[in-house]
């Protein structure tokens, strides 16, 4: 005796309420959006070191999905995995950009002459004669003890 399948369920009665022989289910927008505000939070906060003013934007843009992610996810039982870190993420990284950029408008003279001082010097002399004319104006406009910057300066 062969046992005879009952009739399919009706989409309405199915758990997703997708029809019956249709492709499996793959990630909601909410996960994906959650998911896309971990990826953007990440790379906000790596490159707010290394080039600020894209970790700026990546910041902001990683707060945004992350937080459309979870406002979408509150409404159903679905969670949006990832849209916390990637909020907390793109935070970080947007604090960390707009740090960046306030202490580059600080001090944007001493900055800027100090790089052209380098862009016109041939020598190891000329280089220290740069150093020890901008650093301690560096040192003075921050507050800090005369010889600090010797120890940091490279990352100028």
């Amino acid at each position: 005796m062969s046992e005879q399948p009952g009739p399919p369920a009706k989409p309405e009665d199915r758990p997703d309420g997708r029809p019956a022989g249709g492709p499996p289910a793959g990630p909601s927008k909410k996960q994906q959006g959650g998911w896309r505000a971990l990826w953007l939070g990440g790379i906000a906060l790596l490159t707010a070191i290394f080039f600020y003013p894209l970790g700026l934007v990546l910041g902001i843009a990683a707060l945004v999905v992350g937080i459309r992610a979870r406002r979408a996810a509150r409404g159903s039982e679905n969670a949006a995995p990832g849209a916390v870190p990637g909020i907390v993420l793109g935070s970080v990284g947007l604090l960390f950009s707009v740090l960046s950029v306030a202490m580059t408008m600080f001090l944007w003279s001493e900055l800027s002459g100090y790089q052209e001082c380098l862009g016109t010097s041939n020598t190891a002399t000329d280089e220290q004669m740069c150093q020890d004319r901008y650093y301690p104006q560096i040192e003075d406009k921050l507050g800090l003890p005369s010889g600090s910057m010797e120890k940091y300066g490279d990352l100028l």
